[in-house]
C-alpha cells in the first residue's frame, strides 16, 4: 500500500499512519508525531537493559517510489514484528524517519533526531536500502543543500535599466564564482557541486527583481564541507553586495554526514546471507569512492550502525528512475525483501545471543576516536 501511496517527503501522512497503526496493533508503544515532525514516529516494544533500533523510511519522489523507500518501510516492519515474537529481554525500537530525500520541512529527519538525542538509549541500529546488488555497509558523501535568494529592483530593461537592480545578474555571477571556487578543494575531499536556478525573472523587458539559486554541495569529509559551506556563503553574500542586491542564504536540508560503518554488525548479517548462498559485496571493507548521500550517516556517527542493501532490478539499474520504481513494486521485490528481513532478524538474534554488544561498541568507539 505504501508503494501505491507514493507520498513525497514531509507529506507521508498515509504511509506513516499505516506503519504506526499496525505496529500499535502488535503491542508496540507508538509516539506520533515525534520530535515535532507530524509524519515521524517512534514505536517501542519490550523491556530490558539492551535495545536495537530499526530505521524505517517511506518517502517517495515526484515519479513515485523510484528509490524504493516503500521496501525499507516493509523491511523495518517485518524485522520488528518478527523480533517482537522472540526477544524477551531487549527493547525493539522502530524509528519512522520522513524525507530522507530532503523534500519539505522534515528534510533529513534523522539528522534532527540525532540532534534531539533520539538514539541515546539505543545500543545499535540497522538500516536497509534497495540496490542492484547485495551489499553490506555504506560509503556516502557528506551533503548539504542550500538556497540563495537575490532581491533587486525592477525597472524597464530598455527605458531605464539604470534605475533597476538586476537580481539575476547577481545570481548568475554567483553561479560562475562558485564554479571557479571548486579548486579550493583538494581532490581527496571528493567535492561535488550541483546548482540550478529556481527563479530567474518573469519577462525579458523587465529587470529581474528576484532570482533564486539552489546549491547542492557534497564531500567525503563532513568537517571540510562545513568549512567550505561557510566560504561559499560569504562568496554569495559578497557577490550579491557587489551588484547592489540583497541576498538571503538558507539551508534546505541539514548537513548529511559521511558514513561510519560497523563491520561487526555487518559480519553477523553476512553470515546469515551466506547460509542462503548470497555473498554480498562488503562496501564497508572495500571503501570505494562514495557517490550518494543519506541522513542515515548522521545516525552512524552517534550509535553503532549496520547496513544492508537488498538486490532488486537488473545490474546497473539507475536509482530514481522509472525502471527502479517498477523494480520497487513489492510484487517484483518480494523474494529479496523476505531475504533481507530474514537475514537481519537472525543477525540481531545472534548478536544478543553471543553477547556481541561489547565488540560492536568497542569498534564504534575506536573509529569515532580515530
Amino acid at each position: 500500500m505504501i508503494y501505491d501511496f507514493a507520498e513525497i517527503g514531509s507529506k507521508e501522512y498515509k504511509s506513516s499512519n499505516l506503519l504506526a497503526e499496525n505496529l500499535s496493533k502488535h503491542n508496540f508503544k507508538v509516539i506520533k508525531p515525534y520530535l515535532g515532525m507530524e509524519t515521524a514516529f517512534r514505536a517501542e516494544f519490550g523491556r530490558g537493559k539492551y535495545s536495537v533500533g530499526i530505521l524505517a523510511e517511506y518517502d517517495a519522489l515526484p515519479n513515485g517510489h523510484s528509490c524504493g523507500h516503500n521496501l525499507i518501510a516493509a523491511w523495518a516492519y517485518g524485522v520488528a514484528i518478527n523480533l517482537s515474537k522472540v526477544l524477551n529481554d531487549a527493547r525493539i525500537v522502530v524509528f519512522g524517519t520522513p524525507s530522507e530525500e530532503g523534500i519539505g520541512e522534515y528534510a533529513g529527519s534523522k539528522a534532527k533526531m540525532v540532534e534531539e538525542g533520539a538514539f541515546r538509549d539505543i545500543d545499535f541500529v540497522v538500516g536497509m536500502h534497495p540496490d542492484d546488488s547485495w551489499n553490506l555497509g555504506a560509503m556516502t558523501l557528506a551533503d548539504v543543500t542550500s538556497k540563495a535568494t537575490f532581491i533587486g529592483k525592477s525597472s524597464h530593461v530598455a527605458d531605464s535599466p539604470e534605475k533597476g537592480i538586476n537580481a539575476l545578474d547577481a545570481a548568475v555571477a554567483t553561479y560562475v564564482n562558485i564554479n571557479m571556487f571548486r579548486d579550493r578543494a583538494n581532490v581527496k575531499h571528493n567535492l561535488v557541486i550541483g546548482m540550478v536556478f529556481r527563479e530567474c525573472g518573469y519577462a525579458t523587458n523587465v529587470v529581474p527583481e528576484r532570482a533564486v539559486l539552489e546549491i547542492d554541495m557534497r564531500s567525503s569529509s563532513g568537517e571540510f564541507l562545513k568549512d567550505f559551506e561557510n566560504k561559499i556563503k560569504n562568496l554569495i553574500l559578497n557577490t550579491s553586495n557587489a551588484f547592489g542586491a540583497k541576498c538571503q542564504y538558507e539551508r534546505i536540508t541539514p548537513l548529511y554526514l559521511e558514513y561510519l560503518n560497523n563491520e561487526t554488525i555487518n559480519d553477523y548479517i553476512e553470515m546469515e546471507l551466506k547460509k542462503l548462498n548470497i555473498y554480498p559485496r562488503r562496501i564497508d571493507k572495500e571503501k570505494p569512492v562514495p557517490s550518494g548521500s543519506t541522513d542515515e550517516a548522521n545516525v552512524s556517527k552517534v550509535v553503532p550502525t549496520g547496513h544492508i542493501d537488498i538486490k532488486i532490478g537488473y545490474p546497473g539499474i539507475s536509482g530514481h528512475s522509472d525502471d527502479f520504481r517498477i523494480a520497487s513494486n513489492p510484487e517484483n521485490a518480494r523474494e529479496s525483501l523476505l531475504i533481507g528481513i530474514y537475514a537481519v532478524y537472525n543477525a540481531i538474534i545472534n548478536i544478543f545471543k553471543d553477547n556481541a554488544l561489547e565488540r560492536i561498541k568497542d569498534e564504534f568507539n575506536k573509529k569515532i576516536k580515530s
